[in-house]
Formats: structure tokens, C-alpha cells, sequence
């Protein structure tokens, strides 16, 4: 889907720039959904990022969000 939606976005400005209004509308719909799609679904936020050398060690530990702690 995304792929789709970046193809008409650059086609659609592309030609619409160009003078045809059918495709400048369907580039600025295009535009439009993939900013939605993005305020809707936000990238998680990275906390720790490094390099992983041979030889290294790591650990991932998680720990339930706070809206899902159980509180007795």
C-alpha cells in the first residue's frame, strides 16, 4: 500500500504540475492519506541504538507499559 500511495504521489505532482489537474488532485489525495497514515500509526521511539560487534553480548528486557500494570 505504501508503495502504491508513494508512486501516485510523485506521479500525481509530477504530471499535475505539468498541467493536468485530474493527476495534481490525485497527488494531493495521495499526500494527504500518507500523512494521516503516519499521524495514525506514529514509529515507536528508539531509546538505545548501537553497533553489534562478533563476540557481544546483549540482553533485551521488557516490562509491561503502564496502562496494562495490574494494581491490587
Amino acid at each position: 500500500m505504501e508503495t502504491l500511495l508513494r508512486r501516485l504521489t510523485s506521479t500525481g505532482l509530477r504530471k499535475g504540475i505539468g498541467g493536468s489537474r485530474p493527476w495534481l488532485y490525485a497527488g494531493i489525495v495521495a499526500v494527504g492519506v500518507r500523512m494521516l497514515r503516519r499521524l495514525a500509526h506514529p514509529e515507536p521511539e528508539v531509546l538505545y541504538r548501537t553497533r553489534v560487534k562478533p563476540g557481544d553480548i546483549f540482553e533485551i528486557t521488557a516490562r509491561p507499559a503502564a496502562s496494562r500494570r495490574r494494581t491490587r
